[in-house]
């Protein structure tokens, strides 16, 4: 272990490549023997993308905010970002199997549908591709130079960097952001082309954030455990802690707002979608779902002391790991297989891929760079952090 340095060890890179042999097995069995194989690259790509946008996202509010107190750990969410080009490279593969998740891709279908007939501008099989790499330009080539900049500084430890990181983050929340919200309502909403809620994008966002950040502090701790980020105090993680806690509670409340609107309005064409999770067998992961992503970890860090804490906070990002995978699962699934959620070994192979290649790619980024930007302005104010 090397002065601000992070060494990835063989040991580690053996254990996650033996580890992955599983996933890899389990989702080429899948493609001839079942179709829920789409359904879980899909739910995959989405989940590693999330992870991404948020890591750029994470350090984008640092910058333009001018937010302190993050510098210490902002090498995390930056190669969070790295993830990127896996959840791209498995939103394209799910295309391969458009057929059976995207009932618009049907020209029957859509011949003998008004609704689709009118949507299909937007909805065709070429515009889609297209925007898949629009919306992953957009996030990569707005997020380099933020990354370019920040790394740059550990050199020439120069203040410019940091006043054009500042301006690329700007645009990239603003651009991103609308990519983000256009992507969900592409990837997820289009499953079911008849319904649809303007709130959608920011239900996905909710959960994206909280993911992240879940991710965030499970990757910081183990960096810290392993002996290599000692400038981390439980003051940053008391300030992730709340975080969490309080985008678990807008995940929540985003949830029951378009829950209980659309429930009121009690309009045919957009109670369906939860009449598909609120009914038999998916009405209890339904609750689980709500278990996981909020009441759970919003129980154990309701005090300052479980925030602080890093037995509490991975129990709390454990469970919102789990239940971002779920509440993805609840999105994509439903319409598409009936009323019996299966799980099996097509799915356990997914959620290891998305464990490995998620965990891998961001521990390898972080060993390329020093761990700490030590020469950002802001890295003293980040070291004295108290709360």
């Amino acid at each position: 272990m090397k002065k601000n340095r992070y060494e990835v060890t063989p040991i580690i890179f053996s254990r996650l490549f033996r580890i992955s042999i599983l996933g890899v097995l389990s989702i080429v069995l899948g493609i001839f023997l079942s179709d829920r194989v789409w359904m879980n690259i899909l739910l995959a790509a989405n989940y590693l993308t999330d992870i991404a946008f948020c890591g750029m996202f994470f350090v984008a509010i640092l910058y333009v905010s001018n937010a302190g107190w993050g510098t210490v750990i902002r090498r995390v969410p930056e190669a969070m970002f790295s993830v990127l080009g896996a959840g791209f490279i498995l939103m394209l593969v799910s295309v391969i199997g458009s057929h059976y998740l995207y009932e618009w891709t049907h020209i029957e279908v859509v011949k003998n549908d008004v609704i689709l007939s009118g949507k299909q501008a937007w909805l065709n099989l070429p515009s889609f591709v297209l925007r898949i790499f629009i919306y992953f330009g957009i996030w990569y080539f707005l997020g380099r130079p933020i990354l370019r900049h920040s790394r740059m500084q550990d050199s020439t430890g120069n203040i410019e960097h940091t006043q054009k990181a500042i301006k690329w983050s700007a645009a990239w929340l603003y651009l991103g952001g609308i990519a983000f919200v256009a992507s969900s309502f592409d990837w997820i909403m289009s499953i079911e082309p008849h319904w649809f809620s303007t709130i959608f994008g920011l239900y996905k966002f909710s959960g994206m954030f909280t993911v992240g950040l879940a991710f965030m502090i499970m990757v910081l701790i183990y960096l810290r455990r392993v002996g290599a980020l000692k400038l981390l105090k439980d003051d940053h993680l008391h300030e992730l802690g709340r975080y969490l806690f309080a985008f678990t509670t807008f995940w929540i409340y985003i949830w029951f707002s378009q829950h209980m609107l659309i429930w009121y309005a009690n309009i045919p064409e957009e109670t369906s979608y939860y009449l598909k999770r609120h009914s038999g067998p998916f009405l209890v992961l339904s609750v689980i779902n709500i278990f996981l992503n909020w009441l759970i970890p919003f129980t154990i860090l309701l005090f300052r002391k479980t925030k602080r804490s890093e037995k509490s906070l991975i129990m709390a990002s454990i469970a919102v790991l789990i239940g971002h995978w779920l509440d993805l699962y609840l999105m994509i699934f439903p319409p598409l297989i009936g009323n019996n959620p299966e799980f099996g070994f097509i799915e356990l192979g997914v959620a290891i891929i998305i464990i490995v290649i998620s965990f891998g790619l961001v521990i390898l980024t972080i060993s390329k760079g020093n761990l700490v930007p030590i020469k950002d302005p802001y890295i003293n104010e980040s070291i004295r952090l108290h709360t």
